[in-house]
């Protein structure tokens, strides 16, 4: 009888002690959906809105639907690196920038050593606005990919439904066609400058873009094939 009795206040305390904790975990768990929910409705001017930590949340939660694994580091202390995603085995860190002015080259700075520091594959920047010409040349000498507002723009409403766009809001930046600035072989997006560099040399770059890494390949190639040639 006493054993009984034993057993059934021990189930009692256990119930007394986890279900509060259930019943947080279950809270945090609706609040998380309901926030993501609502991050990704939200349009560039409600970015422009946010602070740095729920602009990294938003990335997080735009990432996601576009099929990637996503981590995020720690707030404070992360190395330059504000999320680490993952798919079709690339690992890429991303360095998140919501800024009202042009990010500058310690962002790229910051990509590049956090790259390293996590033993990832690729480096990003991304921010709601643009990049300076040093941080462009910079990046691109690099391999680092940068999204500026446009390329935001372009991947929120890929994960938007055309009746979820607010009326409203500005079309006419939305969907940028930036294919005619990516690298030929690595896809990667290199600045004006460098697109218009590879056009006005057609004998080296047949009228293709490369970035920076894969001019100086392509370069060499070229070379080898000369000098066979003679």
């Amino acid at each position: 009888m006493q054993n009984e009795f034993a057993s059934q206040f021990m189930k009692s305390t256990l119930i007394f002690i986890y279900l509060p904790l259930i019943l947080v975990l279950l809270i945090f768990v609706i609040h998380n959906l309901i926030e993501k929910q609502k991050l990704v409705k939200l349009g560039i001017s409600d970015i422009d809105k946010l602070d740095g930590k729920m602009f990294e949340k938003y990335l997080e939660v735009l990432f996601e639907k576009l099929g990637y694994k996503v981590e995020r580091t720690r707030y404070i202390g992360d190395y330059g690196a504000d999320l680490i995603i993952q798919k079709d085995n690339v690992k890429t860190v991303v360095q998140a920038k919501r800024y009202k002015g042009k990010v500058g080259v310690r962002a790229i700075q910051e990509a590049v050593a956090a790259k390293g520091y996590y033993n990832c594959d690729k480096a990003m920047v991304i921010t709601n606005s643009h990049y300076t010409h040093q941080a462009e040349e910079l990046a691109d000498r690099n391999g680092v990919e940068l999204w500026n507002r446009k390329d935001l723009i372009r991947n929120l409403l890929r994960i938007k439904d055309e009746n979820e766009i607010k009326v409203g809001q500005k079309i006419s930046e939305d969907i940028p066609d930036d294919s005619k600035n990516r690298c030929a072989i690595c896809g990667v997006t290199v600045s004006d400058k460098v697109r218009q560099y590879c056009l006005s040399h057609p004998e080296r770059f047949g009228g293709k873009i490369y970035c920076y890494n894969h001019q100086k390949e392509i370069g060499i190639s070229k070379d080898q094939n000369t000098d066979k040639d003679y």
